[in-house]
């Protein structure tokens, strides 16, 4: 692993980012999440945003400043980000376009802390809200010009149309903060919102890191619901002392939350030196009772006072920002650890490289790839990701008939009689084709007549008047040769005897029906003999 980040810090440096920290990815085993790790590296000169992928490969590198804060996939499926320059967040498709820029409503300017774009469509985000605010007239010496810090969260609609809007002027008290006690500073910033989240049943959930405090709302009346943690806390601790100036608020589902607790007052309850460390509650809202069912403390005790985050991976690992580590002359630790608090990976920026919060996803920029998608079709592509119409498809057999008369060739075989053919090939995209072709033989047919006359005669078209053998070729009722033979003797008499024969006796004549008749010119005749042969004859009298 040492030797990617070596080849991978030199080609940073010949790409113009040799001023940027170095990292090293120090843990790395099996068992972490196979995702890619997203987010904004702080510092000087530049601020880029970054992707480096499950090996601790840098995949994406682009400094946007002042754009990039919050770098993240958000519930949309695409990116979102701060710009520090406009005051808004950006969304990004997975082309690398900008699809939209979001903004505050009602004269308000959103804070860069967090953002949720829903797979609705809908945008919910924050303002800080300054306003002047006479503290003389609420705690003796206060100042009577001095600004005090409001909270506007929005709800958009996809146009952009607020369609709910809650302020803290309604709810909280800048007493609440006890830590600004007596209240006397000139600026009073109490709240400071720096995560927001939905809950499991559709209500926000968000973190006042001033307040020490997580506050859920109802999301059509904007009431408090309950308030976690602070001087307004709702619930007992029952197993574990209060979290302070806390980040990275998350609805884990079923009353139970997962937050990073930078721990600036932790000393107060363990006494030892402060630590930051991940958690997850579960709240019994019945009971109104705080039980923590999971932390991880870094073996290093490391303590960020600010920034930070914590996000619960699909595989149940939970993803921990160390961001802030510069007391400690280190830059930032991202720690990856299971269930059971074993660390599966670990990635280490030097001194100077800060983090506010790093996420992972299973998710990176798309690249065309044309091709049959379908995976029905006979040519499907497994690595294309659009589909080119090039799909082709095994088609239903093809089934055909031939026709002929006496014989025919096919696919290199003569066939005399009727029969089945099946071929069985391969189509151009490497489908079956197969032809089931039916092969009808019929006949052609012959007659043979003769016939005696003293004249010219017509037959088949032609005139006859001399004695000879005459064939022509017909078709018949089956669509084949039907040929007919003629053997004619032409006389001079007006009426010849056919019966002249010295080896035989007429038994009888008969007609076409095999009724017994007499000799007539001009008519077909069948004549027995005694030794049972059988002659057609025709007498024709001019």
């Amino acid at each position: 692993m040492k030797n990617i980040l070596f080849i991978l810090l030199v080609f940073l440096s010949l790409s113009g980012f040799s001023q940027l920290p170095n990292y090293n990815v120090t843990i790395n085993t099996t068992d972490k999440w196979d995702g890619n790790i997203f987010f904004l590296l702080g510092g000087s000169p530049q601020k880029p945003v970054k992707i480096i992928d499950t090996s601790g490969v840098t995949i994406f590198h682009e400094n946007w400043h002042p754009k990039g804060w919050d770098f993240k996939v958000n519930y949309n499926n695409k990116l979102s980000y701060y710009d520090r320059g406009s005051r808004g967040w950006f969304i990004m498709d997975s082309l690398q376009n900008e699809i939209d820029s979001v903004y505050c409503q009602n004269g308000y300017e959103a804070d860069n802390h967090d953002f949720i774009a829903l797979p609705n469509g809908n945008y919910i985000l924050f303002a800080y809200d300054q306003q002047p605010y006479a503290m003389d007239t609420v705690v003796p010496g206060g100042n009577p010009n001095a600004i005090v810090e409001g909270l506007i969260i929005q709800e958009l609609d996809p146009s952009h149309n607020v369609i709910f809007e809650w302020k803290s002027w309604d709810h909280f008290h800048v007493t609440d903060n006890i830590y600004y006690a007596p209240w006397t500073d000139p600026q009073l910033n109490f709240i400071h919102a720096n995560a927001i989240d939905v809950d499991f049943d559709g209500n926000l959930i968000f973190s006042s890191r001033g307040l020490d405090e997580i506050t859920k709302i109802d999301r059509t009346s904007g009431d408090i619901i309950w308030r976690f943690g602070g001087s307004n806390n709702d619930f007992t601790f029952i197993n574990d002392y209060p979290f302070t100036h806390q980040h990275s608020i998350k609805s884990l589902g079923n009353n139970r939350y997962l937050l990073y607790d930078n721990g600036n007052y932790s000393s107060q309850h363990t006494g030892t030196s402060n630590f930051s460390r991940a958690v997850e509650y579960e709240l019994d809202t019945i009971a109104m009772t705080a039980e923590k069912v999971w932390e991880f403390v870094h073996p290093d005790s490391l303590y960020t006072p600010s920034i930070g985050g914590v996000q619960r991976l699909p595989n149940g690992n939970t993803l921990i920002t160390f961001g802030n580590l510069q007391a400690s002359n280190i830059g930032s630790i991202i720690t990856e650890v299971d269930s059971g608090g074993n660390i599966v990976y670990q990635l280490e920026y030097d001194d100077g490289g800060n983090i506010y919060r790093a996420q992972k996803y299973d998710w990176f920029f798309f690249t065309p790839v044309p091709g049959c998608t379908d995976s029905l079709a006979c040519n499907f592509d497994f690595s294309a990701n659009i589909d080119d119409g090039s799909c082709c498809y095994e088609l239903p057999p093809l089934a055909i008939t031939i026709l002929e008369c006496d014989s025919v060739t096919y696919e290199g075989t003569t066939y005399t009689t009727s029969a089945m053919h099946t071929f069985t090939g391969v189509n151009s995209c490497g489908c079956d084709s197969v032809v089931h072709t039916q092969i009808n033989i019929n006949y052609s047919s012959y007659s043979y007549d003769t016939l005696v006359t003293n004249g010219v005669i017509l037959w088949n078209g032609s005139y006859l008047a001399s004695s000879g053998d005459y064939s022509a070729t017909l078709i018949n009722s089956l669509g084949c040769d039907s040929i007919v033979n003629l053997n004619l003797t032409v006389t001079t008499t007006n009426i010849i005897n056919i019966y002249d024969n010295a080896d035989k006796q007429i038994v009888k004549t008969v007609d076409v029906l095999g009724k017994k008749t007499k000799e007539n010119n001009n008519k077909i005749l069948f004549i027995i003999f005694d030794d049972g042969t059988i002659e057609k004859k025709i007498i024709i009298g001019l």
